[in-house]
């Protein structure tokens, strides 16, 4: 008591929770329209070196939609639209179209999260509303690249999608790219022919 203090933000890791936060928003918004409404949050894990989402889903999500919903979400980050922030009552946020967690009890006022449009002109309709109190990037083009990185059952009927954004995503990719490098220098082949080739020694292993 009576200590002077100073609090300092780690700028770095703030910008990836950042990041990562408005890409899952993005991500939840993308998954709904590309798989369907029935499609809502059952956890979510938003560290500065990933993410991670809970859905309801019955069935493993297809590779196809997975590239589909990607791509959509780095289509938004592209857009470099701007987040909007209101503080509004549960009651308003609902109506307004924000996404709120079943079961999860609010106060008077909540804070909505827009994005993909401007939710005050009403000329376009934002693409994402959540109610949410977390840390956000200031424009959607903040984000930087948005890439899935895994899909699998957690429980029956719940799928999880991690993912990673930003540099974190980069990183991702130049691994992806070396290692693939690498197989087609061992094998002699082209990066396009590795599948090929990989099929033509497994025949001949049999």
């Amino acid at each position: 008591v009576g200590d002077a203090v100073n609090l300092e933000v780690d700028h770095d890791r703030r910008i990836a929770l950042q990041s990562n936060h408005s890409a899952t928003h993005l991500l939840h918004a993308a998954l709904r329209r590309h798989l369907g409404d029935h499609v809502t949050q059952k956890g979510s894990l938003v560290a500065p070196d990933r993410l991670r989402f809970d859905i309801s889903h019955p069935k493993a999500v297809a590779a196809d939609e997975l590239n589909a919903v990607e791509a959509e979400v780095n289509a938004r980050i592209r857009d470099n639209a701007p987040l909007t922030t209101r503080i509004m009552t549960p009651e308003d946020a609902i109506t307004a179209g924000a996404m709120a967690l079943f079961g999860e009890k609010y106060g008077d006022e909540v804070r909505v999260v827009s994005m993909g449009g401007d939710a005050t002109d009403g000329d376009e309709a934002p693409y994402s509303v959540e109610l949410c109190g977390g840390v956000h990037v200031r424009r959607t083009g903040d984000i930087g690249l948005f890439r899935v990185v895994a899909e699998q059952a957690t429980a029956a009927g719940v799928r999880r999608i991690e993912a990673l954004t930003g540099v974190g995503a980069e990183h991702y990719i130049q691994q992806q790219m070396a290692a693939m490098a690498a197989a087609a220098t061992t094998l002699k082949v082209q990066p396009t022919e590795i599948a090929d080739r990989a099929q033509q020694l497994l025949e001949e292993r049999k």
